[in-house]
């Protein structure tokens, strides 16, 4: 049966993030997933933990100013000791939140700087952190991002990331698949996810065009839950959207259902 995570960095923006949890525990959900460690209220989240019993599914691997020249730390040569100091920072916190998935954003390309040269980077950066997040009981996911929305980002074709997973060939790192900017890229979120199926470890709900709640935009997710109950996919699928409905009620969609379940 499907389950949700709503992403607490991204849903209920009219309330303080201190509350949002409750918010999610109110609409009959289980886990939650959020975005930037620095942008979170960590010990809310904790609180989540610990008093309403809710699973932290995945957080982003911490960059504090998300620009053009800040998208992660993978492939510059130049930021292995900051990728190293937020992994380390990151794994630390998937152990006071219990959370299983650390997405690593990949960074920007760099001018003058050769692509496969940075690729080889990204590749010496996981060799690195995977270990390191198995023996934390962390799974590393790598997300592709469109690049209408974030100029200079390095992973922008599934291939390209499938590659880069396939060459690691470490259970613990493995695709992330938002069906948002799958959408936008051009893909058939349903047909990928069919197809990269034994190298997704995540995967997250928006529609496209708008980024908003499934069933405001474009996108079949008839056929896509169908594609994930296909392939087995055994994990949260996180609620990564631009909430048109305030409050729980931008979960309407979800408790709507055949199964009458959000969680």
């Amino acid at each position: 049966m499907v389950s949700y995570a709503p992403n607490v960095s991204w849903l209920f923006p009219e309330t303080p993030f201190s509350e949002r949890p409750k918010l999610v525990a109110q609409a009959g959900c289980r886990a939650l997933e959020f975005g930037f460690p620095s942008h979170a209220d960590l010990p809310a989240l904790e609180a989540a933990v610990e008093d309403l019993g809710l699973e932290v599914v995945l957080f982003n691997q911490d960059v504090p100013v998300w620009d053009a020249a800040n998208r992660g730390y993978l492939v510059d040569p130049k930021r292995t000791s900051e990728f190293r100091r937020t992994l380390d920072q990151g794994l630390e916190l998937c152990q006071r939140l219990r959370a299983g998935k650390v997405m690593l954003p990949a960074g920007v390309e760099l001018p003058g700087t050769d692509r496969d040269g940075q690729r080889e980077c990204m590749l010496e950066n996981l060799r690195l952190a995977a270990p390191l997040a198995a023996q934390a009981g962390v799974m590393l996911t790598l997300e592709v991002l469109n690049p209408k929305d974030n100029p200079g980002y390095f992973l922008t074709r599934l291939e390209e990331a499938r590659q880069v997973v396939e060459t690691l060939n470490h259970p613990g790192v493995r695709m992330q698949l938002d069906t948002y900017h799958l959408g936008l890229l051009g893909y058939d979120p349903a047909i990928e996810i069919r197809r990269h199926a034994a190298w997704i470890g995540h995967i997250q709900f928006a529609d496209f065009p708008g980024r908003h709640e499934p069933g405001s935009g474009g996108l079949d997710f008839v056929s896509i839950r169908a594609a994930i109950e296909a392939i087995g996919y055994a994990g949260h699928i996180g609620l990564e959207y631009i909430p048109l409905q305030a409050g729980v009620r931008t979960l309407t969609w979800a408790q709507a259902e055949p199964t009458g379940k959000s969680q």
